[in-house]
C-alpha cells in the first residue's frame, strides 16, 4: 500500500470517527443535553483539525460540526461565537456546491441558522439576506430532494423572514410569507408532525407584536388568533408541553382585544386562558391589568365593548378570590416575574 493510500485510509478512519462523535453530540443536544453534545462536537472538530487531506467528505463533515457548534453557542446566548461557526459552516458549504456536490439542503439549514442569529443581533440586513438565500436553495430542490423532508426547512425559512420582513416595515411581504408558513405547518400535522404547529405559533405571536407595536392592531389581531389557533391544536396533539406557548397567546390577544375596545372579547381570553392553564400566575397578572384598564373607560366605551361597567367589577372580584387563594396579588407578581426570568434563560 502507497503512502498516499495509508494517508486516505487514515482520513477515513478520522471522518468516520468524527461522524460518530456528530451524531452523538446531536443527538445530546436534541435531549436538551448541551455541555455533552458540546464536548462531543469539540472532540469531532478537533479530530478533523488533525486531518493532512482535504476533501469533499471532510469538509461535509466539518460543516455539520461547525453548524451544531453554533447552535450550542446559541443556547449559551454567545451570538458571537454562535455567528462564527454558522457563518465558517456556510462558507464551507458554498464551496462543495460550486464544486459540484449536491449539498443545497445542507446549505439552506446553514443559513436558515445564520440568519437567525443574525435576526437576533439585530443585523436585519444581513439576516435577510441569509433568509432569503436559505429559501432560493430550498426552491433548487428537485421532487426527490423534497420527498426527503423539505417541508421543515421551508416553513423555518419562511417564518423566519415573515419576522424580518416585519422588522422591515414590509408587511405585505411578511403576510405572505407567513400565510405560506402557516399551510406548511397544517401539512406537517396532517402528516403527523404537530410539533410544527406549535413552533409557527412563536412565530405568529413574533409577528402579531411587532404589528402591534407599529400601531397595526387589526394585522396584529388576526396573527395573534392565528397563533391561538395554532397552539390549541398543538396543545390537543402533544398536551401540556405547549402549554406556555398557548399562554403567551392568549396574553397577547387580551392585549389585542383590549387596545381596539372589544372588552368583552378580551375578557374571554382571558378566563378561557385560566380554564384551560389553571391559575397561572401570568394570567392572573394580566387579568388584573386588564379589569383596571377597563375601570378607566367611560361607560359609553365599556357598553360598545360589550362588557358593561357592572361585569367589570364582577369580574375582577371573580379574579381576586382567585388571586387570594393562591397567597394574593404580590405573591402572584412575584411568582409571574420568576416564570418570565426563567423563560428568558
Amino acid at each position: 500500500m502507497s503512502e498516499m493510500q495509508d494517508r486516505e485510509k487514515w482520513l477515513d478512519a478520522q471522518i468516520d470517527a468524527a461522524g460518530q462523535l456528530v451524531q452523538l453530540g446531536s443527538n445530546a443536544l436534541r435531549q436538551g443535553q448541551t455541555r455533552r453534545g458540546e464536548e462531543a462536537l469539540a472532540e469531532a472538530e478537533a479530530i478533523l483539525d488533525m486531518a493532512e487531506i482535504e476533501t469533499n467528505r471532510l469538509n461535509k463533515m466539518r460543516a455539520r460540526v461547525f453548524n451544531e457548534l453554533g447552535v450550542v453557542h446559541q443556547r449559551r446566548n454567545d451570538l458571537e461565537k454562535s455567528r462564527h461557526y454558522h457563518h465558517e459552516a456556510a462558507r464551507i458549504c458554498d464551496a462543495l456546491i460550486e464544486d459540484g456536490e449536491d449539498f443545497a439542503a445542507n446549505s439552506a439549514a446553514t443559513n436558515l441558522n445564520l440568519s437567525s442569529i443574525e435576526l437576533a443581533m439585530g443585523n436585519t440586513d444581513e439576516a435577510l439576506a441569509c433568509g432569503e438565500k436559505a429559501l432560493d436553495l430550498l426552491d433548487q430542490l428537485d421532487g426527490e430532494e423534497r420527498k426527503g423532508g423539505s417541508e421543515p426547512l421551508e416553513l423555518g425559512a419562511r417564518q423566519n423572514l415573515a419576522v424580518i420582513y416585519a422588522r422591515r416595515e414590509d408587511w405585505e411581504r411578511a403576510d405572505e410569507v407567513m400565510e405560506r408558513a402557516r399551510q406548511l405547518a397544517d401539512q406537517l400535522a396532517d402528516d403527523g408532525r404537530p410539533s410544527f404547529q406549535a413552533q409557527l405559533a412563536q412565530g405568529c405571536q413574533q409577528l402579531s407584536v411587532i404589528l402591534f407595536d407599529n400601531e397595526h392592531f387589526e394585522s396584529a389581531l388576526k396573527w395573534g388568533r392565528q397563533a391561538e389557533e395554532l397552539s390549541e391544536r398543538a396543545y390537543e396533539a402533544m398536551g401540556r408541553g405547549v402549554l406556555p406557548v398557548y399562554i403567551i397567546s392568549q396574553i397577547n390577544l387580551i392585549s389585542y382585544y383590549e387596545k381596539l375596545g372589544q372588552f368583552a372579547d378580551a375578557e374571554d381570553c382571558l378566563w378561557k386562558a385560566l380554564d384551560v392553564a389553571g391559575d397561572d400566575p401570568r394570567i392572573l397578572e394580566r387579568g388584573v391589568m386588564f379589569y383596571e384598564t377597563c375601570r378607566k373607560q367611560a361607560d359609553a366605551r365599556l357598553e360598545a365593548g360589550n362588557l358593561p361597567r357592572e361585569e367589570v367589577q364582577q369580574g375582577l372580584d371573580d379574579l381576586m378570590e382567585k388571586i387570594d387563594k393562591v397567597g394574593g396579588l404580590d405573591k402572584v407578581r412575584e411568582a409571574a416575574k420568576q416564570v418570565r426570568q426563567r423563560a428568558r434563560r
